[in-house]
């Protein structure tokens, strides 16, 4: 995504196309996530990854992280807007959404 919109001479916005080649492209189910700071602040790491939720002896099996997704900090801003925008079309459409996994379990019982 760019960062600036080229203007056109009569200095209007100029409609940029971008190339996007999916060829290599790989989908991966996550139901978890961590974020954190990289050690030099300039970047965000989000690990994602698979959470059972099955016990096992001993407690609850581990989580398994499978990517790292490493972007900067404009990014993370961009993908945090593109999100909101989505999840308010969702909702929109099917309803408000409780992420408290508990609130769930007393709104359905």
């Amino acid at each position: 995504m760019a960062e600036e919109t080229p203007l056109t001479p009569a200095g209007q916005p100029q409609q940029v196309q971008v190339q996007v080649d999916v060829s290599k492209m790989a989908a991966v189910y996550t139901n978890f996530f961590r974020l954190s700071l990289s050690s030099s602040t300039e970047e965000i790491l989000m690990d994602v990854g698979l959470h059972t939720g099955i016990m096992i002896p001993g407690g609850m099996e581990p989580i398994q992280l499978t990517h790292r997704l490493v972007m900067n900090p404009f990014v993370a801003k961009r993908l945090i807007e593109s999100l909101k925008q989505i999840v308010a079309r969702h909702e929109q459409a099917f309803g408000a959404m409780e992420v408290d996994p508990q609130k769930r379990l007393r709104k359905q019982g």
